[in-house]
């Protein structure tokens, strides 16, 4: 309960660090950059998760009707499950995209946000087995920054959970050598973003 109670004052005062994107000389539907924390963001979101994505996105073509974010869940190259899978309509011009990986008693699970200046859309996942143990070598890449194009996935992140002591991962994955070395570990996790032309459920509307 303390940690739910943590994780969602995590997310409400991420309200506040809404960041403006310098869109020149950007030719993609969307720029998304890591957002800036404070000291004492950052020491919140580390009470409850060691492993967190923070970005802020600027919203430049007027066609993007929706965002969808995924986590999905690799073992050893093979695509098991998608553990996130979350559409939201693009409302305004900026948002603060928010993903944590949070432990949660011998389990763990994620919790997955997009905050804008009125108001969040926000999903936590059931809790899972944990995967990691203390032998297990835990790595994770985020993306500086990056454009987001309407139509085409992004992943913008990733965590890989492995026995062996050294980890190398790509921080761009754009290319499918680049997804077959990421995914090869024991455990891996890739974050992604869509845009969207369409909404999600209407006819003829697919990712």
């Amino acid at each position: 309960m303390i940690t739910r109670k943590v994780t969602f004052l995590i997310v409400v005062s991420l309200f506040a660090l809404l960041t403006a994107c310098n869109s020149e000389s950007q030719q993609g539907d969307a720029l998304i950059k890591e957002g800036e924390l404070t000291e004492y963001e950052r020491s919140l979101t580390d009470l409850v998760s060691e492993t967190f994505f923070i970005y802020d996105v600027e919203f430049l073509n007027e066609n993007a009707k929706e965002v969808r974010l995924k986590v999905d869940y690799y073992q050893e190259g093979e695509l098991v499950d998608t553990i996130v899978d979350f559409g939201t309509s693009i409302e305004e011009k900026k948002s603060r995209f928010v993903l944590l990986n949070t432990p949660y008693k011998d389990k763990e699970k994620w919790n997955a946000a997009v905050i804008t200046e009125n108001g969040m859309t926000s999903l936590e996942t059931d809790p899972m087995d944990s995967l990691s143990n203390m032998d297990m070598t835990v790595s994770s890449v985020g993306m500086d920054e990056t454009e987001l194009k309407i139509g085409e996935k992004t992943i913008i992140a990733s965590i890989v959970k492995s026995n062996q002591e050294n980890i190398s991962i790509p921080t761009d994955i754009a290319s499918e050598e680049d997804l077959i070395e990421v995914t090869a570990y024991e455990h891996a996790f890739l974050v992604s973003a869509t845009l969207m032309d369409c909404h999600i459920g209407d006819e003829g509307c697919t990712e």
